[in-house]
């Protein structure tokens, strides 16, 4: 097939842009069952917001990376947090998608709209352009905004996707006869490489992996383990960087943890998944949550994992079967469940076999595969 990937957020080729890399595993794996796969990612920012790297690149490059081609713009929005784009942006990404398919010398045999909200002025312009059928792709960002909108979408294409089961319960509430798929996130395809089967570490050790920024809500993890400091022996490693990296160690410090816990900073995916496959527990209840990627990336190395209820994760993993699931914010809440290592712990080892077993169902390739036949491909 033929396929033709509009994202506005994709990783980069030179630097950490911090994009999530959802759609570009996604599109990895297309490429190597033999698809010829284009990305166009369009960026679309407030002008100031670029940094000054981003600012020294070209309006426009090409890369590949990892053999995905991939082509770049940047599409400047007028004012921060604006979500409509002006009709002269819209025009400049339309004549540059137009000119990189002639390029790449393939028609399309379907477009998938990542992140589709932001980006439904330029499909709906491009679209005019190829005989094919256009699969939106939905994110938290793009459904909370306007239903109406949302359903014109819905409207205008045979299929719709949704990245987490809250997603496709808002596109059902909107259009209960639409046709809609979950697109999962994949777990590593080479998990068995980071999980080495059963260890057992001298102290509980509780891994996160994630920027340092509010909504991962890394400050419930503490103030949870700060209940549990003088009952319990554990070790805390925290990998990323953020604008609460500050607020944390002081936090940190704070609660007397200082000894038990350590940031790590930021590192690759192959350490992360490294430290998960060392790991006894992965902890994140944050909020608002797409899909949360690294938990599927912690179930398939074997950590006993506890996610957010009513999130993104919430549904693939199942609380007190494969994980457990905790209400964002509480700290009791959290607390309970991670004392469960110590006070439940074949419950908890069962939960690490389940969640193993779905990480191995929810591979980057088996993902892959599922969109297209979720599509009628």
């Amino acid at each position: 097939m033929n396929i033709l990937f509009i994202t506005r957020l994709y990783p980069s080729d030179c630097y950490d842009n911090q994009q999530t890399g959802m759609g570009h595993y996604i599109c990895r794996e297309w490429v190597k069952a033999g698809h010829n796969v284009q990305v166009i990612h369009e960026d679309m920012r407030f002008n100031k917001r670029w940094s000054p790297e981003e600012q020294a690149l070209p309006e426009t490059r090409r890369f590949v990376l990892e053999n995905v081609p991939v082509s770049f713009i940047k599409i400047n929005r007028p004012f921060p947090g604006w979500r409509y784009l002006p009709g002269s942006q819209a025009k400049k990404a339309e004549k540059f998608i137009c000119n990189e398919v002639k390029r790449w010398g393939h028609q399309p045999d379907v477009i998938f709209a990542f992140f589709c909200y932001d980006q439904w002025k330029v499909i709906q312009r491009v679209r005019q352009h190829f005989d094919c059928p256009v699969v939106p792709i939905f994110h938290n960002c793009d459904v909370k905004f306007s239903d109406k909108q949302v359903g014109r979408i819905m409207d205008s294409v045979g299929v719709s996707g949704g990245v987490s089961k809250k997603i496709l319960a808002k596109l059902h509430a909107i259009r209960p006869e639409a046709k809609t798929f979950m697109c999962y996130g994949g777990a590593p395809n080479d998990v068995a490489e980071y999980y080495k089967g059963e260890t057992h570490n001298e102290v509980f050790t509780i891994v996160y992996a994630g920027m340092l920024i509010p909504l991962k809500k890394v400050d419930i993890t503490l103030r949870a383990l700060g209940t549990l400091k003088d009952r319990c022996d554990f070790r805390f490693v925290i990998i990323g960087d953020g604008e609460e990296r500050e607020t944390l160690e002081a936090l940190t410090a704070e609660l007397g943890l200082s000894e038990r816990v350590e940031f790590r900073g930021r590192v690759k995916r192959t350490e992360v998944l490294a430290e998960m496959g060392k790991a006894d527990c992965f902890a994140m209840a944050s909020s608002p949550e797409t899909f949360g990627l690294t938990y599927l990336e912690a179930m398939a190395c074997g950590d006993y994992v506890i996610g957010s209820k009513g999130e993104g994760i919430d549904g693939v993993l199942v609380d007190g079967e494969n994980g457990v699931l905790v209400t964002p914010g509480s700290v009791e809440e959290m607390a309970d469940a991670l004392e469960r290592w110590f006070t439940q712990p074949e419950q908890v080892k069962e939960m690490q076999r389940r969640g193993i077993e779905t990480a191995n169902r929810l591979t980057e390739e088996k993902v892959a595969a599922m969109i297209l036949t979720d599509c009628g491909f």
